[in-house]
């Protein structure tokens, strides 16, 4: 029987490290916002339009979904910033290869930079939660790892 939950976060017990729900959600922020930024082909202002949203998506969503698949079949307790990228760069090839053709030549070119640019981002996310984490603020405890 479950129990009832006295803090937001332990209601969502399955957006911590344990479940798959957050690194798909990860994975699905990173790759949407990478995906969004390349097309955009930095003209961010021109790319705010429901096609550029509706592609991105479908990057996102293919790479969150390629993204649980390998992280089904790994040791998900040891992270690091390295493994976090590969993971992303990854997934999010594959994402952006299923979700447009490449706006530039050679066809490999646009997935490759989105790629790296959504590594990029998994980075800094891993960095960002490992900052907050020692701050104390998702546990309200200075140096707890509770996300």
């Amino acid at each position: 029987m479950r129990s009832l939950k006295f803090s937001v976060l332990d209601a969502f017990d399955d957006l911590r490290t344990g479940g798959f729900a957050r690194p798909a959600a990860e994975k699905f922020g990173g790759a949407w916002l990478a995906c969004f930024l390349v097309m955009a082909r930095g003209n961010v202002l021109a790319a705010f339009s429901f096609e550029h949203a509706f592609l991105a998506s479908v990057c996102g969503i293919v790479s969150a979904a390629v993204a649980v698949a390998l992280l089904a079949q790994m040791d998900r307790t040891i992270d690091s910033a390295a493994r976090q990228a590969t993971i992303s760069a990854i997934a999010t090839f594959i994402g952006d290869i299923f979700a447009h053709p490449s706006h530039f030549p050679p066809q490999w070119a646009e997935p490759t930079i989105t790629a790296v640019v959504s590594g990029g981002i998994a980075i800094a996310l891993w960095h960002a939660k490992r900052w907050a984490n020692s701050k104390g603020i998702f546990s309200g405890r200075p140096g707890s790892s509770a996300a």
